[in-house]
């Protein structure tokens, strides 16, 4: 079956959840063999592997100096004449690529909106600033003839925006590589018993969605209490906010670790006793699932997909926004005898290799692909 990705953006050539998706995406469905591939991108082409056998088409790419919505119109248009000049079988869209003229191929069309940040803003300012976004995605989705949904919340937000359209609601998550060794036969969590104190990393951008507000909160209570020398917290990544925290001073139990590239974020999660994300919203975080790889027991707050990927097995699902919450997961956590936090790591390094490898979730595509040809 020929099936043509379309994507605004490739990893490592453009950053981001949804860019590093396609490229592995595309690497595993190419690797099962059922599929004849071709990846519509903005970059030069010999992005894969050649024994991959992926076709690679460039695209001209958006000009960021101009309007950021009208550009992705342009752009859509674009792909619509290469799509229009190939004729695949299935078109899986990610994001806003498939757009202009979209009727021209809703019969055959699926669009991946990934975390449906504009549908989960959180101030009047947001909200306002995101209803172009909501109503150009509305438009998408009602005009495609499947939709992805990581699942969770993000299914509830879907299939509210394609009420009385054709579109069809597909469950399919996030997933990540999982390593080829078993964590857990060779990082040992740390016992408090000894003074070691408690290791939780936090990945991500630095920015007030994220949570990390909540964080800073919950360390300083932690000190003010006497409970300092108990948790250290290490946080990677950059972002708007990482100024103003390097400028105002850190509590003495947080370590800022800056942008870390690949290797040294494996370092990371080998090294700490459990992986930590208090955000405000979400889709199905890629930190999160990689942690899980890695056999890290996870506290994250119950937004978007995470309800799939956590539960009292493998870690603590808290309300959004609440520092008591964190702070109380905290102390459960590092009250937990070592055996115990051991068992919640190989808990989620079984639940990724399960359900959330590439491997697992290409064949859920697929699936998908095979059942919209027959139709």
């Amino acid at each position: 079956m020929r099936v043509t990705l379309c994507t605004d953006g490739v990893f490592p050539h453009a950053m981001g959840g949804m860019q590093r998706h396609s490229r592995l995406l595309a690497e595993h469905l190419a690797k099962c063999g059922d599929v004849e591939l071709t990846v519509l991108h903005p970059h030069p082409v010999g992005l894969f592997d050649r024994s991959l056998g992926i076709r690679e088409v460039h695209v001209p790419d958006i000009d960021r100096s101009k309007f950021y919505l009208r550009e992705l119109w342009r752009f859509s248009d674009r792909v619509g004449q290469e799509l229009e000049r190939s004729s695949p079988d299935v078109i899986l869209s990610q994001g806003f690529c498939v757009w202009k003229g979209i009727d021209r191929f809703r019969d055959r069309l699926i669009v991946h909106p990934h975390g449906l940040e504009m549908f989960q803003m959180l101030t009047r300012k947001e909200r306002m600033l995101g209803w172009p976004f909501r109503t150009a995605m509305r438009y998408i989705l009602r005009h495609a003839r499947a939709c992805i949904s990581l699942g969770g919340m993000l299914t509830t937000i879907l299939r509210t925006q394609v009420k009385g359209s054709r579109c069809e609601v597909v469950v399919l998550p996030n997933a990540t590589e999982v390593p080829s060794r078993t964590p857990f036969d060779h990082d040992k969590p740390r016992s408090t018993e000894n003074g070691q104190p408690i290791s939780l990393l936090f990945v991500g951008r630095f920015a007030f969605n994220k949570g990390i507000d909540i964080l800073m909160e919950v360390a300083e209570r932690l000190i003010k209490e006497g409970k300092g020398e108990l948790v250290r917290f290490g946080l990677a990544g950059d972002g708007p906010l990482l100024a103003h925290y390097q400028a105002q001073g850190l509590p003495a139990n947080v370590e800022l670790l800056g942008r870390v590239d690949d290797d040294r974020l494996v370092q990371l999660y080998r090294a700490c006793d459990a992986f930590l994300l208090p955000t405000r919203f979400e889709g199905m975080p890629t930190v999160v699932l990689e942690a899980m790889a890695h056999a890290k027991p996870i506290i994250v707050s119950d937004v978007g997909a995470t309800a799939e990927l956590v539960t009292p097995h493998n870690g603590y699902l808290l309300p959004p926004g609440n520092a008591a919450a964190l702070y109380s997961a905290i102390l459960a956590f590092a009250e937990r005898p070592v055996e115990v936090r051991a068992k919640m790591g190989r808990y989620s390094y079984d639940r990724v290799l399960e359900r959330f490898s590439w491997p697992v979730v290409a064949q859920g595509y697929l699936a998908l692909f095979r059942r919209m040809i027959d139709r």
